[in-house]
């Protein structure tokens, strides 16, 4: 009986409103699951938001008088957490992409880092904002649905009391009832862009911030550099020559009383000289390979596609060369993702392309292997991410369990 009821139902609200009732049934359906979610978002503001906005205001009142020290990374955190499961949350439910706007920790306590990034602050702010508003429109989509089940079914009882209330209260359900299906939807998307404002990465003054530790980070990947240099220098090359010169000085007072034996002193000499002319040239390969600066981007890749031990395709439509540190980064950045692949991607081929797209050169490293590529996984993509972004260029990585992997690298043009 139940059932025929609320097939007349379905087959009713068409007819009265308009559409299908197949229609009519993805509406409902929608309504309760834009009710459910703004329950969710509602309990979220109000369980975890109040308690987080009591605790942020207990230590930010403490530390000026020397207490709190310790609870800051806790509460900043947490706080950074459910900033996180909100940027999650938008992006699943409603498709709005909130960026992160932290910046990275560079060698800074971990309080002096979370007080003094303005993401930290900001995600205060969206907190103690978020408690009203986020309880507010997650309250409405099922405020809406409750109204008008109420009125359009259970206010037209009142008519059996003879009540004059009942015109108004079925008329108010009624049209709650033709809101919510529109209306439940659209609060939760408004939530969203309302984090979206508080929380996405589009200050200025984050930006220069963002910068200058980026800064300080190829500089100092810059100093390690020139560590690694002079550490190859004196541990090969320099130790070569040295031990040229001392055969040199031994055959030279061999050869009048033992020929033979400066002979063989001449030619241990003459391979320690040819062995560090060779580190010499790797060295040098390695700071500037000369195919890149005679021939550029793509012949440059090609001579590294062509020394792999796997099939590596090399596509390239560049017909302009880039700026000299730009096309540098961009080619290491490259080899650096090909020496990934080789060393543990298992891959069977891979390949390589290079174009250029509006303002921007883009290069992707792609490959067949096992996947589980991350960035975090170790120095080397990493460094690379460090050094495109001196040029306010990018590295993402696309690697799912099992494969294919995707490493995609941009900087501008200009």
């Amino acid at each position: 009986m139940a059932d025929d009821e609320g097939t007349d139902l379905m087959a009713w609200l068409p007819r009265v409103f308009g559409g299908g009732a197949a229609q009519w049934r993805v509406r409902a359906a929608s309504t309760a699951l834009a009710a459910g979610r703004g329950l969710v978002l509602a309990l979220v503001s109000l369980l975890a938001g109040v308690p987080l906005v009591v605790a942020t205001v207990l230590t930010l009142g403490l530390m000026p008088i020397g207490g709190g020290m310790l609870v800051p990374p806790v509460i900043g955190g947490a706080v950074r957490g459910l900033a996180n499961w909100q940027r999650g949350i938008a992006r699943s439910w409603s498709g709005i992409v909130i960026d992160e706007p932290y910046l990275p920790r560079s060698g800074r306590g971990r309080v002096r880092w979370l007080l003094g990034d303005p993401g930290t602050w900001r995600d205060l702010l969206w907190l103690v904002t978020n408690t009203a508003v986020g309880l507010t429109l997650g309250l409405l989509p099922l405020t809406l649905v409750g109204w008008g089940v109420v009125g359009a079914f259970a206010v037209p009882g009142l008519v059996l009391s003879d009540s004059a209330f009942w015109p108004f209260g079925f008329g108010i359900g009624i049209v709650a009832l033709l809101l919510a299906p529109f209306a439940g939807p659209t609060l939760i998307r408004a939530q969203a862009q309302y984090s979206q404002l508080l929380l996405d990465s589009t200050d200025v003054g984050e930006r220069i911030s963002t910068l200058t530790v980026t800064r300080e980070r190829v500089s100092d990947d810059a100093e390690a550099e020139m560590r690694r240099i002079e550490r190859d220098l004196h541990d090969g090359a320099q130790a070569r020559l040295a031990a040229v010169g001392l055969s040199l000085g031994m055959a030279e007072d061999l050869v009048r009383a033992n020929p033979d034996e400066a002979i063989a002193l001449l030619a241990e000499a003459r391979e320690h000289s040819g062995a560090a002319l060779a580190e010499l040239r790797s060295l040098v390969r390695g700071i500037l390979p000369p195919v890149l600066a005679e021939r550029g981007l793509g012949d440059a890749l090609r001579a590294l596609a062509y020394a792999s031990p796997i099939p590596v395709e090399v596509r390239s439509d560049l017909t302009e060369r880039l700026p000299a540190p730009r096309e540098s980064a961009l080619y290491f950045g490259i080899a650096e993702a090909l020496a990934n692949v080789l060393k543990h991607s298992g891959a069977a081929r891979g390949r390589i392309d290079v174009f250029r797209r509006e303002d921007r050169v883009i290069a992707e490293v792609w490959d067949d292997g096992s996947g589980g590529a991350d960035i975090a996984g170790g120095e080397g993509l990493a460094g690379v991410r460090r050094r495109l972004a001196a040029f306010d260029g990018t590295l993402t990585v696309d690697s799912p369990a099992g494969g294919p992997t995707t490493v995609t690298l941009e900087v501008p043009c200009e």
